[in-house]
């Protein structure tokens, strides 16, 4: 089975799962709470840049890449330390809004600027920027709202997601609210959804079509999807009616699993480019040309993506899937009716009696047996 929320644990099933799908889930966010870089830079200097005065970093080398919340970086450029720990970095163009991660030696840190910056002037220690303990920046009022935010978070010790949500509030920005965000709430995102949903729409306004907000948008969708699936994983069960889906076809026409009542219907979640999928096909359509004229009959969900619309019409074509019942809301993982039934793997099958109701799931291998004690 293609199963893209393998490390997923079943969320709501008791307080060790519930531990255990919070460690997990963590995954899906970029920052822990992070240290963050310590530079210094001379004024009057021509471009832009940030230059730094490390004591303990003699001879080190130093990088910066700009980073996003989809763990992909923009390398920025790199410079070795003197043997006073001075180092500078030049950029012709101003450093864009974002976060950035500096590497020094073995420590990885980050700061955050507003697009504003000329030069960005920072002097303290190896040992101990991890805690910004004697740091001392000028040069970017963003960033030493954010290292003056994090030094006291590190003192601090937070316990509670209320004592962050007021760490939270106190980022000089959206996007920095929205850093905090991830950062803090993090590893209690199921209990955290509104918050970064909230996150998300406040910097979609501030930073409208930006990568940022973009992939933090992502982040959250793909995090209230996930939580969805485990909810509904918990609640689909034999025996219970089928939640409705009804959703257009290849046509355009919508189709609805609610109009086959009275049939027994082989509800399948699958997609043009799941290979497992695929090679199930075949066995579906042997089944359904067997006993079609007996009431069985299959209703097809497709997870492709948006642009894959003319690959799915290919595919129930060269499978002969010929049965009139395909569906498809083209989002992908984030289809709304795997959402509902708790789809985190394909092929998933449900079969469904005349009544409506749910009398076997996942019988892949066992299709034949299973239609014959309902038929």
């Amino acid at each position: 089975m293609m199963n893209r929320f393998s490390f997923l644990q079943l969320l709501f099933s008791h307080k060790i799962e519930i531990q255990k799908f919070m460690k997990k889930i963590k995954s899906l966010f970029l920052f822990v709470l992070p240290a963050v870089a310590i530079f210094y830079a001379c004024n009057g200097q021509s471009g832009y840049a940030i230059k730094g005065n490390i004591a303990g970093a003699a001879n080190l080398q130093v990088m910066l890449e700009q980073a996003h919340f989809d763990r992909s970086s923009t390398a920025i450029g790199k410079a070795t330390c003197d043997g006073s720990g001075n180092f500078e970095i030049k950029s012709e163009k101003p450093f864009e809004q974002g976060l950035y991660r500096m590497t020094i030696g073995a420590k990885r840190v980050f700061l955050v600027l507003d697009g504003k910056e000329k030069a960005v002037e920072l002097k303290g220690s190896l040992e101990k920027i991890d805690r910004f303990e004697g740091l001392e920046i000028s040069g970017s009022e963003t960033f030493s709202c954010y290292a003056g935010i994090l030094k006291e978070l590190f003192a601090a010790q937070i316990k509670s997601a209320d004592e962050a949500r007021t760490y939270i509030k106190r980022g000089c920005n959206p996007f920095m609210q929205a850093i905090l965000t991830s950062s803090l709430l993090g590893s209690n995102a199921a209990e955290a959804l509104e918050d970064f949903k909230s996150s998300a729409k406040v910097l979609n306004d501030y930073m409208p079509g930006s990568k940022y907000a973009t992939d933090y948008s992502n982040m959250v969708n793909s995090l209230q999807a996930q939580l969805a699936q485990q909810q509904a994983a918990e609640t689909i069960k034999v025996g219970m009616p089928a939640p409705e889906i009804s959703l257009p076809g290849p046509d355009g026409k919508v189709r609805s699993l609610s109009a086959m009542k009275g049939k027994i219907v082989l509800l399948d979640f699958w997609a043009s480019w799941c290979g497992p999928c695929r090679r199930a096909n075949p066995h579906v359509v042997e089944i359904y040309n067997k006993y079609k004229n007996k009431g069985f009959d299959v209703f097809s969900v497709s997870l492709d993506k948006q642009d894959g619309k003319e690959k799915w019409i290919q595919a129930i074509k060269q499978d002969g899937l010929v049965w009139d019942n395909h569906v498809s809301d083209l989002q992908y993982w984030n289809s709304a009716p795997a959402a509902v039934y708790g789809v985190r793997g394909i092929p998933k099958t449900f079969l469904i009696g005349r009544d409506g109701k749910i009398v076997a799931i996942d019988p892949r291998n066992t299709l034949e047996q299973e239609l014959l004690k309902v038929l």
